[in-house]
């Protein structure tokens, strides 16, 4: 069984339920769940208190001295800008003896300087979800009219980006969903010709039994991360974050990743819905039997769902994952991506495409760090032809 290092420290809070977009491959909106239809459509003062009461009462128990709430949606800026600044002055006033930190993620449609001026006062640091240029971007980052929303969303990152001196400072990155008909390394270097130098890749969220719109298997997806990867790796030194890329790196050097993309344990964070639902991550509401929550603020402590939706056994990878020799840099991947209708206890829907690109960062450690610093792990079992796969110690790095 796997165990938890530290307790939960970061939850995601639904600031709204609605958004300003209709994106194709939303979790939230397009995947089979229309649980937030129930729920209220903003966060209410109560629910607010409720939030800030239990944070501190967690951070008490476990001696807790920083923690993370993600504000998120929806669309979390459509709440507004009053109710924005009353949430997080509440938060932090309930909650004297812990760190709280802020972080956000926004379409981006609705920035203007005085979100950006709110940000800078309260501490607030963002990311911005972009696709990539208007053909890819527009294909399904769309209005309720069908209208693409990369031309707005360019001249408003533009404009700040020149004219506010806060918005590189609190600027985070962008989380970008891999859509696999462009070329990797061709979108890499559109991020880097546009100003973004920390980005990340995102498989679409879905399950065997819901898989991506358009899906003829994992090969698109492995072509895109390898082309990806090949751009990125041969940069060296003026390369941009990608933070897939590294943790996977790190993986090989014996540093087990902690992203839930890549098998973290997300006993570490849970969702807070506007209804004070707790669940255990949204992105699990593609899978049906996790759409409805059975735990709420009002009789539950934060932590609750650990046990109650047995998360250490639901997320434990499987078997043919453990034994895979990319496992340490690959963790079985996404807990949702796993599902296969019944369990979770298979390899992600992805699997090709993930073991496709660590092959080819391993060939290149392979061929980039000196011979003494390889060692050969004992046990090679796997269900895959490993070949001469060999593991890199952690001093090479």
């Amino acid at each position: 069984m796997v165990t938890s290092p530290l307790p939960l420290d970061w939850i995601i809070l639904k600031l709204a339920q609605i958004c300003n977009l209709n994106c194709s491959y939303c979790y939230v909106y397009n995947r089979g769940d229309e649980s937030w239809k129930e729920r209220p459509k903003y966060a209410s003062e109560e629910i607010i208190d409720l939030v800030a009461n239990r944070i501190e009462e967690h951070c008490t128990k476990n001696v807790i001295k920083e923690f993370v709430v993600e504000l998120h949606g929806g669309e979390p800026l459509l709440i507004g800008k009053l109710k924005f600044e009353k949430i997080l002055t509440k938060i932090r006033n309930k909650c004297p003896n812990t760190q709280i930190r802020f972080v956000l993620q926004t379409n981006g449609l609705l920035l203007d300087p005085a979100w950006i001026d709110i940000f800078s006062v309260h501490g607030v640091s963002f990311g911005i979800s972009i696709d990539g240029p208007p053909e890819v971007h527009d294909k399904n980052r769309i209005y309720r009219t069908g209208k693409g929303s990369s031309e707005k969303l360019l001249s408003i990152i533009n404009t700040l980006r020149d004219t506010h001196p806060d918005f590189s400072r609190l600027f985070g990155g962008v989380l970008c969903v891999v859509e696999p008909s462009m070329h990797g390394g061709d979108l890499v270097r559109w991020f880097i010709n546009n100003g973004f130098d920390t980005f990340e890749f995102l498989l679409p969220d879905a399950t065997y039994r819901n898989p991506p719109d358009g899906w003829i298997g994992s090969d698109p997806y492995r072509r895109f991360l390898i082309e990806a990867f090949q751009e990125w790796y041969s940069m060296g030194k003026m390369a941009p974050r990608i933070r897939m890329f590294e943790s996977m790196m790190a993986g090989f050097l014996g540093n087990k990743p902690t992203l839930d993309a890549l098998g973290g344990d997300i006993r570490r964070l849970c969702v807070i819905e506007t209804d004070g639902g707790i669940g255990v991550s949204d992105v699990l509401r593609i899978c049906q039997e996790y759409s409805i929550d059975t735990l709420n603020l009002n009789d539950s402590p934060l932590d609750a769902h650990v046990d109650h939706y047995q998360v250490a056994q639901i997320q434990e990878p499987c078997n043919e994952c453990k034994t895979c020799p990319f496992f340490t840099s690959c963790g079985g991947g996404y807990l949702p991506h796993r599902h296969s209708g019944n369990s979770f206890d298979n390899p992600s829907i992805y699997c090709d495409a993930l073991y496709g690109v660590l092959k080819e960062m391993h060939d290149a450690l392979r061929k980039d760090v000196p011979p003494q610093y390889w060692t050969v792990p004992p046990v090679l079992a796997s269900t895959r032809n490993a070949g001469n796969f060999q593991e890199v110690s952690q001093t090479a790095y």
